[in-house]
């Protein structure tokens, strides 16, 4: 008896484009559970709807999965609302097949309500879609009852969302995905790299964060070795740079030294460049030298903030002291760090922001990534601490969408009203052309942090360039100087 055949879309239209890691993810649960994946991704199309018709037609899918993996590209300079490419790509979809559309992904599962809302489609899943998409799948086809699936998100005939609270998935229990189903070749040359998970979850307290929402706030860790077998199948394919979608790499420290170990028993840190996300604590040399070993070449610390203040506020758990002392453990070891910083929050100041720049320049990481006006995002700490301000038109620290978009959906972004006028042009004061400095300024599209469609990463990536998109600007910036 034929598989029943499930079309997998991909609308993300970004570029440089990033492979779909969690839809791959996603295709081998499918495969697991006796359905057939078929994959439409639009990333490249260019007449997506002729593209996508075609894959509805040949298809005749019992279902269609949707992922949302971005509802907007987070910055304040741009603003761009991508949730209306997708809207309209979902909308195409509802009109073209009676088959159901289920969403899912990181951006669904931080506001299943507004997106299901805007985008119309009739499920989703919110959390892991590895069991719970096919799950789902079983049940519409055998007429049960989809509030008895863990996180079944749909309108009942009253119009009210039901959403069944998920059970986290535990990728302990899987081996390594095959990592064929998407064309990863193509986005290693197109966009210089591909990303693989370590674990899922984050037990974080950011204020502004919905990685807790959207992937639950306990971690769970994936077999070492699975992770090193998922980097071999990568490499069968040609690719050695990659980056680890973890929203820190070292939370918990002994599981990222133990994939460090997996690596570099199996020979694959010398093949490899890889890059991380991390925190600045647990953090020291050892693993350092570890991670180096194992082929890690950058890391990207979302330290958000320098001053103790400002880092109190954001709900983060280290001090400044700690920054610079993971920055010299990194340089000892050879690893090129980047920090992430966000400024704008509550409680910001003009002095804030100043005393933060002065001291990176100080620890001197090789970039160090400044992005002014905080997102809002629906179900975060942030969005209800706004919420208590009163009416959103209102409020003088917000900027954006701020008519009719009491859910959050629209981009919307927080300024303290004490910085003043133009957080921007203040921040691009103080950092004078120093090129360590990246910063999404709206007034250099082209050269600034922001990486949807930038022209510069583009080019460099056509021409052979491949890692992380910070060191691919750093080392055109070494080269140029």
């Amino acid at each position: 008896m034929s598989r029943a055949s499930v079309l997998l879309l991909n609308p993300n239209r970004m570029l440089p484009p990033i492979a779909p890691v969690g839809l791959e993810y996603v295709a081998n649960g499918l495969a697991e559970r006796g359905y057939e994946p078929v994959i439409c991704d639009l990333t490249f199309s260019g007449d997506w709807r002729g593209d996508l018709t075609r894959a509805l037609d040949d298809t005749v899918p019992a279902a269609v999965g949707v992922t949302v993996r971005n509802i907007d590209d987070a910055y304040f300079a741009s603003q761009d609302f991508t949730l209306e490419t997708t809207g309209e790509i979902v909308r195409h979809v509802t009109a073209a097949t009676q088959a159901p559309v289920v969403l899912g992904g990181v951006g669904f599962s931080c506001a299943p309500a507004q997106v299901l809302s805007f985008t119309g489609a009739g499920y989703g899943i919110v959390g892991d879609g590895e069991a719970a998409f096919p799950a789902l799948l079983d049940c519409l086809e055998a007429d049960g009852d989809p509030t008895q699936v863990a996180g079944a998100a749909f309108r009942l005939p009253d119009g009210r969302l039901h959403v069944t609270p998920p059970v986290s998935y535990d990728p302990a229990e899987q081996g390594a995905p095959s990592r064929t189903y998407f064309d990863n070749p193509r986005y290693f040359a197109e966009g210089g790299q591909l990303g693989i998970e370590t674990k899922r979850g984050c037990g974080g307290s950011c204020i502004y964060c919905m990685e807790p929402a959207a992937k639950g706030n306990r971690v769970r860790l994936r077999s070492p070795e699975a992770v090193a077998d998922e980097f071999a199948a990568l490499l069968d394919q040609g690719i050695y740079a990659v980056h680890l979608c973890d929203s820190e790499f070292n939370r918990p420290a002994p599981h990222a030294r133990a994939v460090c170990e997996a690596l570099v028993s199996r020979g694959l840190g010398e093949r490899l460049r890889w890059y991380v996300y991390a925190a600045p604590t647990p953090f020291d040399g050892e693993l350092a030298a570890a991670m180096a070993a194992a082929g890690c070449a950058g890391i990207d610390f979302g330290v958000d903030h320098a001053d103790e203040g400002m880092l109190r506020r954001l709900g983060r758990d280290f001090g400044p002291e700690d920054i610079a002392r993971t920055a010299e453990a990194c340089r000892d070891r050879g690893i090129e760090v980047m920090f992430d910083m966000m400024f704008g929050a509550p409680g910001e100041t003009r002095e804030s922001i100043a005393w933060a720049i002065d001291f990176l320049r100080d620890v001197a990481p090789g970039r160090v990534g400044l992005s002014c006006g905080v997102r809002v995002y629906p179900n975060t700490p942030l969005a209800a601490m706004v919420r208590e301000g009163g009416p959103l038109e209102g409020n003088p620290c917000l900027h954006g969408a701020v008519q009719g978009n009491e859910d959050f959906l629209r981009p919307i972004f927080y300024v303290d009203v004490a910085i003043g006028e133009d957080i921007n042009a203040y921040v691009a004061s103080l950092i004078r052309g120093d090129e360590r400095f990246l910063h999404a300024d709206p007034s250099e599209t082209d050269g600034n942090y922001n990486y949807n469609d930038n022209s510069v990463l583009a080019q460099a990536i056509r021409a052979g360039e491949r890692g992380a998109y910070w060191d691919i600007l750093r080392r055109l910036a070494a080269r140029s100087s």
